[in-house]
């Protein structure tokens, strides 16, 4: 699923048995709106009833112009890491130890996600050819093809008693548990610098995701939210999390789930707008079912 031109606000489908509700919104950036350029994020989100989980996706399409293709990068991450870590659910379902679980998506899911991406990249290469204006920014840099697509990808996987994590690039992840404290559980990016980010299109991208499983025993989690850095970046509170986190656990002790997702457009309009961060900003929330 692409990101909207304008934020709207969805209810992403899910089985009736999974333990996850997943809500979605994106807007547009104030910056891209005046220059003319789409909204370059994109999300999507799927589910596996007989395992049960739900796996969600954000990816945030590079701005720079060597990326003149990453809207349509975006599209293909999220569609593509969607995809293999659906197939994958049953065996992640079966592993035991967070530790067993984080060394899998190391060695399997990552790289399977980086390799289809990079196929439906060649794929969409195939059936698109750059024009003549898209290869003369190509060739001027020096580029391989697949840099012009370049973006982001944050990817979840959220079980019953487990959720995974695997992020690559700048944006947010936070994990809001019942007992109400925020937690971030991805570990940083020290190579990130607020001008420049890991990304799918780069040799390195295997290595460059960063992995977490939370565990579901002890204190479980009320709902775990991705953003694309136009959310964060729009915040006032440094760090924000912990304020925005305490907020969103407020509310959904208030009003439950599908009134705060039904809030999410209002939020991603402002953080998009030239009020906020002025980027593109999408913003999936995962809500733990009663």
């Amino acid at each position: 699923m692409a990101a909207d031109e304008q934020g709207s606000s969805t209810v992403e489908p899910m089985a009736d048995d999974v333990p996850w509700a997943v809500f979605a919104a994106s807007a547009r950036g104030a910056a891209h709106d005046a220059s003319g350029l789409p909204n370059q994020d994109a999300h999507a989100s799927v589910s596996v009833a007989e395992v049960p989980v739900v796996v969600t996706a954000v990816a945030d399409g590079h701005g720079h112009f060597r990326h003149f293709r990453a809207r349509r990068g975006a599209e293909l991450a999220v569609a593509v890491a969607c995809q293999r870590a659906q197939g994958l659910g049953p065996q992640f379902e079966a592993l035991g130890a967070p530790a067993e679980r984080a060394a899998f998506a190391r060695s399997t899911l990552v790289p399977a996600v980086v390799a289809a991406w990079r196929d439906a990249v060649a794929a969409d290469l195939a059936e698109s050819p750059f024009t003549l204006e898209e290869d003369a920014v190509r060739v001027a840099s020096a580029d391989d093809p697949v840099i012009a697509y370049g973006t982001t990808l944050l990817l979840a996987v959220l079980a019953e008693h487990w959720v995974l994590v695997a992020q690559i690039g700048d944006g947010d992840v936070i994990a809001l548990r019942a007992d109400g404290e925020v937690v971030v559980p991805v570990p940083g990016d020290p190579t990130l610098d607020g001008q420049y980010t890991t990304s799918l299109c780069q040799e390195s991208a295997v290595r460059s995701f960063r992995i977490a499983v939370i565990g579901q025993s002890a204190t479980p989690l009320l709902a775990l939210m991705m953003a694309t850095d136009g959310f964060g970046n729009a915040q006032a509170s440094d760090p924000w999390p912990p304020a925005v986190g305490a907020d969103i656990v407020a509310m959904l002790r208030s009003h439950g789930g599908a009134w705060v997702g039904e809030q999410l457009p209002a939020w991603t309009e402002q953080c998009a707008s030239k009020e906020g961060s002025g980027d593109d900003t999408t913003v999936v929330l995962a809500v733990r079912r009663p």
